[in-house]
């Protein structure tokens, strides 16, 4: 199974299918990468790079103590993006998800991001 880690050490693990444009999805608190389980084999048939990761303290990631902030979960985000290489991608995002997406863009810039799908959505104020 693929993992890559933070700059705290934590090991998160993500899934990925797909050749063409990337689309990463982002799941809602609670929730972890499997949330999307009917999303991404469709649109890895249209002809996306899907990939979804769990983020700290779901799914099949570890468990850390702490780093569950916006901050530290868009720095997760951006390691991920980072350890792929991905470039011109879509974020979506579900739920608190999508705090995760709006505080990445405005701690890492949107030079990654083509666009991005907040899907009913709440975002740290």
């Amino acid at each position: 199974m693929p993992y890559f880690q933070t700059r705290d050490h934590t090991s998160l693990f993500y899934t990925e299918g797909g050749t063409g444009r990337p689309i990463v999805f982002v799941a809602s608190a609670w929730l972890d990468s499997r949330m999307w389980e009917f999303q991404i084999p469709y649109l890895v048939d249209q002809g996306f790079r899907c990939i979804a990761y769990d983020r700290r303290g779901h799914g099949r990631s570890d468990w850390s103590w702490d780093g569950y902030d916006y901050d530290t979960l868009a720095d997760d985000l951006g390691t991920l993006l980072d350890h792929l290489d991905l470039h011109d991608l879509t974020l979506v995002s579900h739920s608190a998800g999508s705090g995760e997406i709006v505080r990445y863009l405005t701690r890492h810039g949107d030079a990654r991001v083509a666009q991005i799908a907040i899907v009913s959505g709440t975002t740290p104020v």
